[in-house]
C-alpha cells in the first residue's frame, strides 16, 4: 500500500475516533533552555548560528590546548523532559493524563503549572533536572543537571500515593508511558512493581517505552531493563531512535543496518508487541505479524527539535490506543513531530489530522 494512502487511512480513523483515552505517563522533569551558538555576531540584535553539531564540533577542537569564547543565546524557557513533552502532546490531542515524575519538591515549578492544571492527576517526587539544549538544524545536545532524579523511585512514589491507589490508577488506565530510563537511576523499581500489578489485573493497559540515549548506561544495565521490559505482562512497544537503535542492538548482539530489520531482530530477541525505530527522516516498525517503514515529513530547517521525538511517541500512542494499524501508527508519529518542528509546538488533534492530510496529498514541503 502507498505511503499517501496509508496516511491517508490514518487521518481518517483518527478523525471518527473521539474517544479520550487515559495514559499514565512518567517519570521525568525538566526545565528545559533553548539554545542557539553564535557562529558570527553581527550586531547587537543579528547573529549567525553555528548550523550543525559537526561544525562546534570542528571549532571546539580547533582551539583544544588553547582557549576559546563560544556564545550561547537563550531563546525560550519551557517545559522538558521526555515523560511531560510527551503528555503534553497527548493532552492536545485530547487524552486524560495522570502525570508522575520531576515537577517539583515543595511545590510545582511554574514551568509546569499549565501543564500540571491540564492534567487529570500529578503526582511529583522531586525537583525537576535542569537542562541546556544546544540546538541546529541537524540535531541538539543535552546539557544535563539531574541530581534530583535519584530520588525517583518506586520507595518515593509509595510516600505520595498508597500501593491500594496505584493499583486503582493503574485498573483504570489505557496506556502507561515510561520514559527517560537512561536518567532515571532507579525506575526500575517502579517498571518492576507496575509490571507485577499490571500481571493481576483483568484489562491490562498498553505499555510503552522511551529508554532515551543509554549510551552512558552500562551493558549490564541495559540488559537488565530490556530483561525487565520483556517480563512485561501486557502488549509493550519499545520506542527508540536511530543512534539509541544501534546501542541496544549491539547489547543484544544484532548486527543489521537497515532499520526494519533491526526492529525485527530487537523484537525477535526481546519477544515483545513491537519495536520503533525513528531517524529523523521516517519511522520502522516491527511487530508480530507486520513490519513497516514510513518516511517522514522532514524539513532541513526545523524551529524546534527539542521534544521531537516526544511528539513521536505521542502521534504514535494516539494512534495505537485508537486501533490504528502499525504502519498507520508510524504514520501519526511521524506527523506529530513533523507538525512540532515546524511550529515549535505539539499539534490539536484536528491540526495534526490537517496536517497528515496535507502531507498525504503532497502539500506538506520541506
Amino acid at each position: 500500500m502507498k505511503q499517501q494512502t496509508i496516511t491517508k487511512q490514518a487521518s481518517e480513523k483518527l478523525q471518527k475516533s473521539e474517544k479520550k483515552m487515559h495514559c499514565l505517563i512518567g517519570f521525568d522533569g525538566f526545565v528545559d533552555e533553548i539554545i542557539h551558538v553564535v557562529d558570527k555576531r553581527k550586531s547587537p540584535g543579528e547573529y549567525e548560528r553555528i548550523p550543525d553539531i559537526t561544525a562546534l564540533s570542528e571549532r571546539i577542537a580547533s582551539v583544544a590546548g588553547l582557549s576559546a569564547n563560544i556564545e550561547m543565546v537563550p531563546v525560550q524557557t519551557k517545559l522538558g523532559g521526555n515523560g511531560p513533552i510527551m503528555a503534553n502532546a497527548l493532552i492536545a490531542q485530547d487524552h486524560n493524563i495522570t502525570y508522575i515524575g520531576a515537577l517539583g519538591k515543595h511545590y510545582v515549578h511554574p514551568v509546569f503549572r499549565e501543564f500540571a492544571d491540564s492534567c487529570k492527576k500529578v503526582v511529583t517526587l522531586t525537583d525537576p533536572g535542569f537542562t541546556e539544549a544546544l540546538e541546529f538544524y541537524d540535531g541538539k545536545l543535552m546539557l544535563g543537571k539531574m541530581n534530583n532524579l535519584i530520588e525517583v523511585s518506586y520507595e518515593h512514589l509509595l510516600e505520595k500515593l498508597p500501593e491500594k491507589e496505584i493499583k486503582s490508577i493503574l485498573s483504570d488506565t489505557d496506556l502507561i508511558g515510561f520514559t527517560n530510563w537512561t536518567m532515571l537511576f532507579n525506575l526500575n523499581s517502579i517498571i518492576k512493581k507496575f509490571s507485577a500489578l499490571i500481571g493481576n489485573l483483568k484489562n491490562k493497559p498498553l505499555v510503552f517505552l522511551d529508554l532515551a540515549d543509554p549510551k552512558k548506561r552500562t551493558t549490564e544495565d541495559i540488559s537488565e531493563v530490556l530483561t525487565l521490559i520483556s517480563e512485561i505482562p501486557t502488549k509493550t512497544i519499545l520506542s527508540m531512535n536511530q543512534n539509541e537503535s544501534t546501542i541496544i542492538a549491539t547489547v543484544l548482539g544484532i548486527e543489521e543496518d537497515e532499520l526494519t530489520k533491526r526492529a525485527e531482530g530487537i523484537r525477535n530477541k526481546m519477544g515483545i508487541f513491537g519495536i520503533v525505530i525513528h531517524p529523523t527522516n521516517g519511522a520502522a516498525i516491527a511487530c508480530e505479524n507486520e513490519s513497516a517503514w514510513i518516511d517522514g515529513p522532514y524539513t532541513p530547517k526545523p524551529k524546534l527539535t527539542t521534544g521531537a521525538g516526544d511528539n513521536f511517541n505521542a502521534g504514535f500512542c494516539n494512534a495505537w490506543m485508537n486501533g490504528l494499524k502499525p504502519a498507520e501508527c508510524l504514520s501519526a508519529g511521524v506527523s506529530s513531530s513533523g507538525f512540532y518542528v515546524r511550529n515549535a509546538r505539539s499539534a490539536n488533534r484536528m491540526e495534526l489530522i490537517n496536517f497528515m492530510k496535507s502531507w498525504a496529498s503532497g502539500e506538506i514541503k520541506d
